[in-house]
């Protein structure tokens, strides 16, 4: 984050002056100007909801306790994202430009298998297992869009997510898809076929 967002970024009185995004959690440490009691620095977690901050578990003090705080939790966060990664039983590789047809944003992603850049993703998860997705919708899905929303079934966990049109990376080359993804595309795509079929029956 460079000087003008930690200016912009607060928390009440305070202007967050360094944060770690690492696992789940961004960590925050902040002062507040002009002060120098004992509360002068904060530290707390944020998230971004709806593109507005929210501040959990605040605590505030002097800069040695604070930074005590901030380093624990970093240190914390650290453990739990390479307890995450060892808990993952597929090979841990990058979907690289090569291994994507060259992106066109003419092209309709509907239906397609994309990889997210992986500078858009956070430093420990760049692996393919993160990068890779099964394209369910979104006004950036169709070609040549006004909109930038692409609804997205990540191929690994199978969870729902959304990226923008200029997080992707391409239409992943089918050559190119690890066996586990190719496994787990079946399952994506027999399950909106039984739906459809559903569907279908209702008279």
């Amino acid at each position: 984050m460079n000087a003008e967002n930690y200016e912009s970024m607060k928390c009440g009185d305070y202007a967050i002056t360094q944060e770690l995004c690492i696992g789940d959690k961004t960590v925050v440490f902040g002062e507040k100007p002009g002060d120098s009691g004992p509360d002068q620095y904060l530290c707390a977690n944020r998230q971004i909801v709806l593109f507005y901050a929210s501040y959990t578990e605040i605590e505030t003090g002097s800069y040695l306790d604070m930074m005590d705080v901030f380093t624990t939790r970093v240190k914390g966060q650290i453990e739990k994202a390479r307890e995450t990664l060892k808990q993952i039983k597929v090979p841990l590789e990058v979907i690289t430009p090569e291994m994507c047809y060259p992106h066109d944003l003419s092209q309709d992603l509907n239906e397609k298998v994309i990889a997210i850049k992986p500078e858009v993703l956070r430093p420990e998860c760049q692996y393919a297992v993160y990068q890779l997705g099964y394209v369910m919708g979104g006004f950036g899905a169709h070609g040549n869009a006004r909109g930038n929303a692409v609804f997205v079934k990540k191929l690994y966990s199978q969870e729902d997510t959304r990226f923008e049109r200029y997080d992707v990376q391409g239409i992943v080359k089918p050559e190119c898809l690890p066996e586990w993804a190719k496994q787990n595309l079946e399952q994506i795509r027999r399950g909106r076929e039984k739906k459809k079929s559903r569907k279908g029956d209702v008279r």
